[in-house]
């Protein structure tokens, strides 16, 4: 071999050299080391001069063991043979010895064939017989040069390897793999494949768990009808419940990982929305800050150009110019003598005031509309009252021609029906949720918006009721699952090119935006709190809102606009109203346009059992108090000729219709 073969490190020079065992020949002849193998001539190396120190002698009983390492490569190719042997252990009767082959090629596994062979005593010099259980090759010879140890000693034989290359190691063994290919595909009640067609095609549960056809129904036909379920969670199923699954293999894909940083995805984009809306209010504030202080410096600087004589009417907003409001009983009708009334209504077009009352025909049990014209308030011709609903009435919307209306009557459905026909047009089943809230789009007069108990809001084209135009899970995402309290649709303007809606839950106020391509963005807006009611007036932009009292606050009713800033909307606060400090029903309120400075708030007040009014041009000071010897659970304002308004009042049996006068 060239020198290439030999090692370069002296420290694995050393490794190399075998340490004999002790014994009383210490002496080895010049023939002996004459007669050593000359393969062995390549693990040996000149001796360092001077040597390094030697080790102190090991005696084998104590440490039977000896290390030393032979390159396989040499072996394989024919330089060296396999068969060691140990021997001149003197005094030592039997001795279990093991030699191992290794490699360091770690993409290659051998069989670990070894097995201890006793080493017996050297034969006496001269016998010419080959050593014990040595039948394949001749044993190599190996002994220590060195002068304080003398001695030979000899590896006794073992089984060669075989060599193997084994194949290369699979992601997956195939026994797994077949496992978890037929989890899917095998019923676990008779662990049979299922098929596609037939009495053993996949089925599953309403829980989800999947089985044969015939395996399932046998397991539910040994049961008892009551104790029916699934053969897996053992969750309540029926008969009923058994779903054909067209599917030809099925398999789950794990993505929680995924699902966890989409939740952590939306918790942020949350926390920049409320960050961003933050922002805008603070904003608003700055500007609103910055015009009264521009409006104040002007009024400073003309009542210093004006000297004394300065009109304090300038300072006071022109006081003087108020206009004073009143509401003056005009009717007081008797709807029903059952309580049921709960929603009102007005369509200007035919000049009608609709009415949800308890039906008072004993055939047709349930609830109705009943329609009262409008000047004279005295039932219209044709049918006075219509049923609609086999529920209490909640919310009564009405199409921008006003030939339609609508009725939510926490049912899984709504109909729609016709003013000038009194039949029904459509009826829409949106979900397994009672619906709350019910309104029609302006601007897409077709478009019909359904608020339901669980906080989604479902919008239909009329003309196609069978089929689900949008859903939106209103406050999911914040996981406000509050029913929808009002739906109130919001008209294009500068601001809002493409209009929207607002809706308004119990526990969270939120706008949508139609863009320029038709798509929809969702907006939470800025005010917390629990809510009651909500209403939008298109004429002045005003939103009031109703916040339900707290330990420490009596009802808000709020009136604000909303604005848009840096592509976020918010709502600009503009008046606050303080109403009752105790609220046992969700009365509503109503706002009345008046100018474009004046608009009349009214809410009931349960304390005092009022009905009150607030202006914006009077601040926070009621208006006006009327008592009542019920609850209002309705308003509703008609504007019958250009030059009278009127307002509804409407309790659990009666409607009270004043008359607003200005002063």
């Amino acid at each position: 071999m060239d020198d290439q073969e030999e090692p370069d490190d002296p420290a694995s020079v050393a490794a190399n050299e075998v340490v004999p065992a002790p014994g009383p020949d210490t002496t080895a002849t010049e023939e002996e080391e004459n007669t050593r193998d000359s393969s062995l001539e390549m693990f040996e190396q000149p001796a360092p001069s001077p040597p390094p120190p030697l080790p102190p002698p090991v005696n084998v009983l104590d440490e039977p063991v000896v290390h030393m390492e032979i390159e396989l490569a040499r072996i394989q190719q024919g330089m060296l043979s396999p068969v060691i042997v140990i021997s001149n252990i003197n005094n030592v009767p039997e001795v279990q010895a093991t030699v191992e082959i290794s490699t360091d090629q770690g993409n290659e596994e051998e069989e670990d064939d070894t097995v201890p062979i006793p080493l017996e005593p050297e034969p006496a010099a001269g016998s010419d017989g080959p050593l014990p259980d040595v039948a394949v090759e001749e044993p190599i010879e190996l002994s220590d040069s060195s002068p304080n140890r003398s001695g030979q000693m000899f590896t006794p034989r073992r089984k060669k390897r075989k060599r193997a290359i084994s194949p290369k190691k699979l992601i997956d063994s195939p026994v797994q793999s077949k496992d978890e290919d037929e989890e899917g595909l095998l019923c676990p009640i008779c662990f049979d494949a299922w098929t596609l067609t037939g009495d053993h095609r996949v089925v599953s549960l309403k829980c989800g768990h999947l089985f044969g056809m015939s395996c399932i129904k046998r397991w539910m036909q040994n049961n008892p009808a009551a104790t029916r379920g699934c053969a897996t969670c053992k969750a309540r199923a029926t008969m009923r419940d058994i779903r054909f699954i067209y599917a030809r293999a099925i398999k789950a894909v794990d993505n929680t990982r995924e699902e966890e940083l989409l939740q952590e995805l939306n918790r942020e984009k949350l926390k920049v929305i409320d960050l961003n809306t933050k922002l805008t209010v603070v904003n608003m504030k700055v500007l609103e800050q910055s015009e009264k202080i521009d409006t104040l410096e002007r009024k400073l600087l003309a009542f210093g150009q004006g000297g004394t004589e300065f009109s304090r009417s300038q300072f006071d907003g022109g006081a003087e110019h108020r206009h004073s409001y009143k509401l003056f009983l005009e009717k007081n009708i008797e709807i029903t003598r059952e309580s049921g009334c709960r929603a009102l209504a007005y369509s200007a077009k035919h000049q009608l005031l609709l009415i949800s009352q308890k039906s008072t025909q004993p055939l047709f049990p349930g609830y109705s509309i009943r329609m009262l014209q409008v000047p004279g308030f005295v039932a219209s011709a044709g049918a006075a009252s219509m049923l609609v609903s086999s529920r209490s009435v909640r919310d009564i919307a009405i199409d921008a021609s006003d030939d339609l209306f609508a009725c939510a009557a926490m049912e899984k459905m709504v109909k729609v029906f016709s003013i000038q026909n009194r039949s029904v047009q459509c009826t829409i089943t949106p979900s397994q949720d009672p619906l709350w809230s019910c309104a029609f789009d302006k601007e897409r007069s077709k478009f019909l918006y359904l608020g339901s108990q669980r906080g989604s809001v479902y919008v239909y084209d009329i003309r196609q009721p069978d089929q689900l135009l949008e859903e939106f899970r209103v406050g999911h995402g914040q996981n406000d699952y509050t029913g929808v309290v009002k739906i109130c649709p919001v008209e294009p303007t500068s601001i809002i090119p493409c209009g929207g809606f607002l809706v308004c839950k119990l526990k969270s106020i939120w706008f949508y935006e139609y863009t320029p391509t038709q798509q929809i963005e969702s907006h939470l807006l800025n005010i917390t709190g629990a809510f009651s009611a909500m209403s939008y007036n298109p004429d002045s932009g005003l939103i009031l809102v109703s916040v339900r009292p707290t330990t420490d606050k009596p009802t808000t009713l709020v009136l604000a606009t909303l604005e848009k800033l840096d592509g976020v909307f918010a709502l600009k606060l503009q008046h606050t109203f303080e109403g009752s400090r105790v609220q046992t029903v969700m009365y509503r309120c109503a706002q009345v346009y008046l100018n474009d400075a004046d608009t009349l708030v009214a809410s009931y007040v349960e304390d005092s059992k009022m009905l009150s009014t607030w202006c914006t041009n009077r601040g926070r000071l009621r208006v006006q108090q009327l008592p009542m010897n019920e609850g209002i659970l309705d308003i509703c304002p008609i504007r019958a000729t250009p030059g009278q308004t009127y307002l509804a009042a409407l309790s659990e049996c009666r409607c009270r219709i004043y008359r607003l006068n200005t002063e």
